[in-house]
């Protein structure tokens, strides 16, 4: 790695960090200057951000998975409740605590989008309305398993796990690490990376597309699950919901999925940028919270954000072009002069 390389890249690692600093930092004047607070005051706010970042993590990574292949999938809000309350009660009956708890959640998680996956593979009909039939499929099981009680995770023996942030982090850290192998050194990733470009291309290269169209829902299906059961840790229960009200979780993890995309394009690693992400949008959330704002109008402030940067990151493109044109400009006029 030369110099430039190395100046590129502490560049980009810069930019990253300063994006969730900004962030706490302009909330934590206008938190202090209104509420009398910081944005993070005691051990419980650092529980609850370590809790809520993961799972926002978790969530826009699945997101993310299908999304760069062009799938929208809607069901992953029904896939989180079917695989926590069927998985999570399983684990709970067997006695196998927190851990059990999460990993008998991802298994049924990924086997519901698994069965997504299968399905559109077989009938390839649009991902947005296969996510939709599948969200009220999954919705309707889910309430009708352990007489729509849900998952109850508060006063559990053996769930305290889930609430430790030690654990946390270590979850956090090896999803970062794997997620990370999987998409930019393992077999896999190479094939997704080749099958979001083009599929006809992926496809006539030897690549078995849908293999990797299961492999990428079933992953999806188990970090939803993964996301589900550390919320659950954090608000003490899932109840169930009808109705495609499972969509709102898959909405509200948009802002993270899209900003770590592009705070990615900086250190060239999308799963890092969508965790900065997510500590960024969660430091927002938090921020709001202390200023003791209602939840309609916290959710019309983070969805006004999100609308901003989206009408950026869509005209990126004319700001750098004007950009460019008056350095031309500028050149040209002291190449004049000379």
């Amino acid at each position: 790695m030369n110099n430039k390389q190395i100046l590129l890249t502490a560049k980009g690692i810069a930019k990253t960090l300063a994006i969730p600093s900004l962030v706490w930092l302009v909330f934590q004047i206008i938190d202090t200057q209104f509420a009398g607070t910081g944005v993070i005051a005691t051990i419980t706010d650092v529980k609850g951000l370590l809790r809520s970042v993961l799972t926002t993590f978790c969530f826009a990574l699945a997101l993310n998975i299908n999304m760069s292949n062009g799938r929208m999938d809607l069901s992953g809000g029904a896939q989180m409740y079917l695989g926590c309350i069927f998985g999570g009660n399983l684990a709970l009956q067997l006695g196998l605590g927190g851990a059990g708890v999460m990993i008998f959640s991802m298994v049924v998680g990924a086997l519901a989008g698994l069965i997504v996956g299968v399905i559109f593979v077989n009938i390839r009909i649009l991902p947005m309305v296969l996510g939709l039939g599948m969200a009220l499929i999954y919705e309707c099981i889910a309430f009708g398993m352990y007489n729509q009680q849900g998952l109850m995770l508060f006063g559990k023996p053996g769930v305290r796990i889930l609430s430790n942030e030690y654990f946390i982090i270590g979850i956090a850290v090896a999803l970062l690490i794997v997620i990370t192998y999987l998409f930019q050194f393992s077999a896999y990733g190479y094939k997704h990376l080749a099958i979001s470009g083009s599929q006809k291309l992926a496809s006539d290269s030897g690549i078995n597309i849908f293999e990797n169209c299961l492999k990428s829902y079933a992953l999806a299906g188990a970090l939803v699950a993964c996301a589900g059961v550390f919320s659950t840790a954090y608000s003490g229960t899932l109840t169930p919901v009808m109705g495609m009200t499972s969509n709102g979780v898959v909405f509200k993890n948009l802002f993270p999925m899209f900003l770590g995309i592009w705070i990615g394009s900086f250190v060239k690693n999308q799963i890092l940028g969508i965790l900065v992400a997510s500590l960024s949008v969660q430091i927002v959330i938090i921020g709001l919270s202390k200023l003791m704002l209602s939840m309609s109008i916290a959710d019309i402030i983070i969805y006004t954000l999100f609308l901003l940067f989206q009408v950026y990151r869509m005209n990126a493109h004319r700001i750098q072009y004007a950009k460019d044109k008056r350095a031309r400009i500028v050149l040209a006029k002291a190449t004049r002069k000379n």
